[in-house]
């Protein structure tokens, strides 16, 4: 692809896009009647729009928008399990106020919010050319990077952790500090990711570091490894903002490893932190973000034109700079990015949209791992 390495998760979201129940649901106009400008024409005549994201930069894309087409729309910044919520509740009231949102859950979507028919996915015609076939169904507007980070002013260039079973040594006790998996369900569902799909790959890097096998009573690496690092004492913060300042502030004498969005290496925070390059088995993790359309909405063809919009990445353009990744492929990265993240992409854990409905079952057991385990 140009500009990004976005095939790195091509072919298991390929599995997906071939199955999916996503929305089929003709709001607005057919896609048998659809041109753009037909769709602006329809838009111009409904009511403003509200929209939803879990980042602020939701406001600029949405004054962005109004002020391209002339067509209200009012950005709101809203947290994952918020925005299902929402979603939810106004479809159960019949009082849908909230009409597009970007959502990063994608097994909450899949399995609930898509196959109910509270939320629908749509993929603009005209886009299927520059938006690879994976990311159409449901319709995926970027890629949203998580990663491990470290502190390049006392580390240098090399990160102090070399393999993901570091976290659950004593010597890092106290000293890792992450966003609540209890509030952040994408933690959860990634746990799930990797024991169905990457087990191997967990209990190979084991026995890279400790130079031996996983004792034979222990069924799944990465169970194991999640009860061991919550048992290890990590620093759990409200989010990721919280998260930065302790692992890259300038000065610290003894700063803590973390796990964060992309987002906090913004320049303007002025933090000194690098991605963990080379850690194993994965320095991070890529979650997609999905367009989904509230499917009582008094104004499906404004959602659509916000689909569109996001979609053909002028839209998404506030949210590169923080590192995330948009889908159409004519889109590349702003050169002011401060993670660096585009060249550690090929190192980052992708989720496999296969197994999202077995991940949704699942998030239960995983909370409660993880809360038994981090008393």
């Amino acid at each position: 692809m140009k500009n990004l390495k976005l095939s790195v998760c091509g072919a298991v979201i390929a599995a997906f896009a071939a199955s999916s129940s996503a929305g089929a649901a003709e709001l607005g106009i057919p896609d048998g009647m659809y041109s753009l400008d037909a769709l602006i024409e329809a838009a111009k005549k409904e009511p403003p729009i509200i929209v939803v994201d879990a980042t602020g930069k939701i406001k600029t894309m949405a004054a962005n928008f109004t002020k391209l087409y002339g067509i209200k729309a009012t950005g709101v910044k809203l947290g994952g399990q918020e925005q299902e919520l929402i979603l939810k509740r106004e479809a159960a009231a019949g009082n849908v106020t909230h009409d597009v949102f970007n959502m990063s859950n994608l097994p909450s979507i899949t399995a609930e919010i898509l196959p109910t028919g509270v939320g629908t996915s749509w993929m603009p015609p005209d886009l299927v050319e520059t938006t690879p076939r994976n990311y159409q169904k449901p319709a995926i507007t970027s890629l949203n990077p998580w990663v491990w980070a470290y502190n390049t002013e006392v580390y240098g260039d090399k990160c102090p952790i070399s393999n993901i079973w570091e976290l659950t040594d004593p010597k890092w006790s106290g000293r890792v500090s992450i966003p609540d998996p209890l509030l952040r369900n994408e933690t959860m569902f990634w746990f799930s990711q990797l024991e169905t799909h990457n087990d191997d790959d967990m209990r190979e890097a084991y026995r890279e570091y400790y130079g031996k096998d996983l004792p034979a009573d222990v069924r799944y690496a990465t169970s194991e490894w999640v009860k061991r690092f919550a048992e290890n004492g990590p620093n759990v913060t409200r989010k990721d903002s919280e998260v930065g300042p302790i692992v890259g502030t300038p000065g610290l004498e003894d700063p803590h490893f973390g796990f964060l969005s992309t987002a906090i290496f913004r320049k303007k925070y002025g933090y000194v932190m690098g991605i963990c390059d080379g850690m194993k088995p994965f320095a991070g993790q890529l979650t997609p973000r999905v367009a989904v359309i509230a499917s009582g909405t008094d104004s499906p063809n404004a959602a659509k034109l916000f689909v569109h919009y996001m979609m053909r990445g002028e839209g998404m353009k506030p949210q590169l700079i923080d590192g995330k990744i948009a889908t159409n492929i004519n889109t590349p990265m702003p050169a002011e990015e401060g993670s660096g993240v585009e060249k550690y992409i090929d190192q980052l854990h992708v989720t496999d949209p296969s197994t999202t409905d077995y991940d949704f079952s699942r998030l239960q057991d995983w909370q409660d791992l993880w809360t038994i385990h981090s008393r």
